[in-house]
């Protein structure tokens, strides 16, 4: 029973129209999205090894409840799957549109705490505070919605192909029979706070392993 196994906290975001985009070049653009769960903070290693009881920890994130890095695209998307059979419950990848809009946290701020920099010691392990490791994936103050870490400590997988912008839905960017570079989003714990942003979007080959890429999971309402 999946209630047995170490599980992320999932937590609900409503549905609404969302402005995204308008960094690296983007234009900004407005896409309806429906109402759907993501994991609180990133998948940790003890929620991770559940499902891949033999997954050899980065020294850069050793505790239980890190978050598990040094995973490719497609071990992702292993770990959404495998819960999806558990639970019972059509778990996957967010798409790069819900992952900003959930960082966003309805506002168009640069961080999901406001234009500040400075302000984002409680809320994001970075280049200026994370002493070249990874964290926790509940450490930090949660955004004004209740989602932990979506700046800093590490990069997020999502299931979005790098295309460029705007997002339509059904234009296909986020099938997984599909092979290609994936986007990635967030920022990492080596990362200056100053080059982050809810909108920046880096492309990333599928089956890159990094010790600063992780990832967290969604699925639709």
């Amino acid at each position: 029973m999946y209630t047995r196994v170490p599980r992320p906290v999932m937590w609900l975001l409503r549905g609404n129209a969302a402005e995204l985009g308008g960094d690296n070049d983007e234009p900004p653009f407005t896409v309806e999205l429906e109402s759907f769960y993501l994991s609180r903070g990133c998948v940790s290693n003890a929620q991770f090894e559940a499902y891949r009881p033999g997954f050899s920890r980065h020294a850069r994130a050793l505790n239980d409840a890190d978050p598990a890095v040094g995973v490719s695209f497609r071990d992702a998307v292993g770990y959404a799957d495998w819960y999806a059979q558990l639970s019972g419950k059509a778990f996957r990848l967010l798409t790069e549109a819900e992952w900003e809009f959930a960082a966003r946290a309805f506002g168009r701020a640069r961080y999901p705490w406001g234009d500040d920099s400075s302000a984002g010691t409680a809320y994001a392990w970075t280049l200026e505070n994370s002493d070249g490791r990874c964290h926790g994936v509940e450490e930090n103050k949660p955004s004004k919605v209740g989602i932990i870490g979506m700046i800093g400590n590490v990069w997020e997988w999502t299931s979005s192909l790098h295309r460029p912008f705007p997002v339509v839905p059904g234009d296909g960017r986020d099938a997984l029979d599909i092979e290609g570079v994936r986007v990635t989003r967030g920022g990492g714990h080596t990362d200056p706070i100053a080059a982050l942003s809810c909108s920046r979007r880096e492309p990333v080959s599928e089956a890159t392993r990094r010790p600063d890429l992780g990832f967290r999971i969604g699925r639709s309402l």
